[in-house]
């Protein structure tokens, strides 16, 4: 033990060991430090005799000391053997030997945080695609931005109504997910087609599916711009169905006499505001959205003193100019100081049926039984005998006209009755119900074979009365 020791004046404490390496040929008499820290009192107990060496080496401390001092005798003596005897050489090799297990517990340590740095960052990964994979995900994280308006339909914000489809199609989407899980990559005509079952066999209508298929194709297309997926099939998978007269709950409008008589009728208080709002409605051909947010400032007039009712459609952002063709809705609005009253469209739909029954006493047509389709909540209740609906002889559900009037049958009586008058063309009236695809316009035409063929009849008349006054002249 002769060739370590201290270089201390300290009597307690640490302290670290230093080696002396002595060589004759060539000569060599140099100091290195192990930096083997050590206890002073112990080593210097220990190093008295030999005995007290091997006592203290039978210690924990004693062995690690030992060892580690063996081992750099060992390289130090590797060096020389090759000829080193450079001093920085040999304390780079004492540095190697002294800090291995450090040096060896850092790059497990390293290791271990590379490995749980990895397995987080593939959590953290996998976490990122099953979110990006997650279509509910998705659905309610646009619903929550269409509502609040971070999410615009074009420059504009998205209505109520709107708003309210895509949290139904939310709803219809989260049952058929419990039962055909899928994800982007999923989407295919298969998964389509059982979209299209699954809303058929709930007792959708084929106009709602067809809704609902135009919201899973906006959203399979947004998704994409996000870059959610690219899975090109998944933007044809889906077709509209096909609607058949037969598929559509009946559609009827009121006709200019039935309007009339309403407009005639003894009401008061609720009953009064909500028949003036619906009568608003058939006058200027609007969507409820439109006509029950009537006031002052949208009645004008054009340069030429032509009475209008100018407004910008809250659904499409279409501007119209209604010309005043019925002078009741002139009456209407100044009965209001031309502020339309506030209903909710709930409370129309609930309140116009019963005052439209009450009118059917006197106005019989309005009682007149036509064939429809249940909706689904009507169905359910049938289904648990808390309601029944009356069917004609071939089984088809029938209802009375009146219990067949909604808010939006006022949009629907006034372009009917505009048609019906034969004085105007498609873009005239188009001009003011606000449309601009001619398909769509037709479809707000509810006019029945025979009423056609009646119409066609009433201008063959009219056009042989006027040959005839032409040959009399």
């Amino acid at each position: 033990m002769s060739n370590y020791f201290l270089r201390t004046k300290k009597v307690e404490g640490t302290a670290s060991v230093y080696l002396r390496v002595q060589k004759r040929t060539p000569k060599l008499n140099i100091t290195v430090c192990t930096r083997v820290s050590v206890d002073i009192q112990q080593w210097n107990k220990a190093t008295r005799d030999v005995a007290k060496w091997n006592e203290y080496c039978r210690t924990q401390d004693g062995r690690k000391v030992k060892e580690a001092l063996e081992l750099i005798s060992s390289a130090i003596a590797n060096l020389i053997s090759q000829g080193i005897y450079d001093k920085k050489k040999i304390d780079e090799v004492v540095e190697a030997v002294v800090f291995r297990e450090e040096r060896e517990r850092r790059r497990v340590q390293e290791e271990e945080e590379a490995k749980e740095q990895e397995r987080l960052r593939q959590i953290k990964e996998r976490e990122e695609e099953a979110k990006r994979a997650d279509v509910i995900l998705f659905l309610e994280s646009f619903l929550k931005g269409i509502k609040n308006g971070q999410i615009k339909n074009g420059a504009e914000n998205y209505t109520p109504n709107t708003c309210k489809v895509w949290s139904n199609f939310l709803g219809i989407l989260k049952r058929f997910i419990q039962i055909y899980p899928f994800t982007w990559e999923d989407i295919n005509k298969t998964l389509a087609n059982r979209f299209v079952t699954f809303m058929e066999e709930d007792g959708y209508m084929t106009t709602s599916i067809n809704k609902y298929i135009i919201c899973f194709k906006a959203m399979i297309r947004n998704a994409m711009y996000q870059e959610l997926h690219n899975n090109p099939v998944a933007l044809g998978a889906f077709s509209k169905k096909k609607v058949q007269e037969a598929d559509k709950a009946k559609e009827i409008y009121l006709e200019e006499a039935e309007l009339q008589s309403l407009y005639e009728m003894r009401l008061e208080g609720l009953r009064d505001r909500v028949r003036d709002v619906f009568l608003v409605g058939c006058y200027t051909c609007q969507r409820f959205s439109d006509y029950s947010r009537l006031r002052r400032e949208y009645f004008t007039t054009t340069a030429k003193g032509t009475k209008v009712v100018r407004i910008v459609q809250e659904k499409t952002g279409n501007s119209v100019v209604i010309p005043v063709l019925n002078d009741n809705l002139l009456h209407i609005a100044e009965k209001y100081d031309y502020n339309i009253p506030k209903v909710s469209d709930v409370i129309l739909n609930r309140y116009i049926k019963q005052i439209l029954k009450d009118l059917s006493f006197s106005v019989p047509s309005l009682a007149r039984k036509e064939r429809t389709l249940l909706t689904m909540k009507e169905r359910e209740k049938e289904e648990q005998e808390l309601t029944f609906f009356e069917r004609d002889d071939k089984g088809h559900v029938i209802k009375p006209r009146y219990e067949l009037v909604s808010s939006h049958t006022a949009r629907r009586s006034g372009i009917t009755n505009l048609y019906l008058s034969g004085s105007f063309d498609n873009f005239q009236m188009m001009s003011i119900s606000g449309h601009k695809d001619e398909k769509t316009f037709s479809d707000y035409i509810k006019l029945s074979s025979d009423e056609v063929a009646d119409t066609i009849a009433k201008k063959m008349d009219e056009r042989k009365k006027t040959m005839n006054n032409e040959v009399l002249f």
